[in-house]
């Protein structure tokens, strides 16, 4: 690192930049520092992390040509923050029908798409009276149940692997998914419990306790 730039930071940073530098295992003492930069240390900070990937990564950047099948936008889940789930009232509310999903999959896997990439709300049908009615209009009692057909459909007719970003399920459930995915995701925001406490934003999303998700977590392996 340039002079310059290592005196701009405050020695507990300093010392936690060069033991990262030099390969060495940070302690939780050093991670915090980092983790309290501020103004003009930032920039090296950056310099540094850009000399470790640099190093161990020199010139490759990957990523996955995957097509987005928002199966359905609606939540049983309220977040403060979310961008994603619509309330049913909402024109942007949408459940797919099995016909746009094979559609969208089709034109993605004519792009050079390999995988479909499977966002969804959780368990919407237990909040939505009209999701339940859509679900039986597709054959199907839950969102789970919808999601494991529109992923073998979408595997056994385009060859696309299909990627759910799932719900908290339980251990059946992840069973019947593993068979009909090339992998499980799950957002993990924060496992912060104060976050859903009155005025946080989780206070009325019963699924993003932290508990919750982390237990989903060891049953998924």
């Amino acid at each position: 690192m340039p002079d310059a730039e290592r005196s701009a930071l405050r020695p507990a940073i300093r010392d936690a930049v060069e033991a990262a530098l030099a390969g060495e295992r940070l302690s939780e003492a050093q991670a915090r520092a980092l983790a309290g930069a501020r103004g003009a240390e930032n920039p090296a900070l950056w310099a540094a992390a850009a000399h470790l990937r640099d190093r161990a990564r020199p010139g490759v950047v990957t990523y996955s040509r995957k097509v987005f099948i928002p199966l359905t936008n609606l939540c049983r889940d309220i977040c403060s923050y979310c961008t994603f789930a619509r309330e049913p009232g909402d024109l942007r509310a949408h459940t797919m029908s099995p016909d746009e999903v094979l559609a969208v999959a089709e034109a993605g896997r004519r792009l050079g798409c390999k995988e479909a990439l499977f966002p969804l709300g959780d368990r919407p049908e237990a909040r939505h009276e009209g999701h339940r009615r859509e679900l039986a209009r597709f054959g199907h009692d839950s969102t789970h149940s919808y999601l494991v057909a529109m992923c073998r459909m979408v595997l056994e007719e385009t060859g696309l692997l299909p990627r759910p970003n799932a719900v908290v399920l339980g251990r059946g459930e992840l069973a019947e998914l593993r068979e009909v995915s090339a992998s499980q995701g799950m957002m993990l925001e924060s496992v912060s419990e104060r976050l859903c406490g009155p005025g946080g934003p989780h206070e009325h999303a019963p699924d993003k306790r932290p508990a919750t998700r982390l237990a989903m977590i060891r049953r998924a392996g």
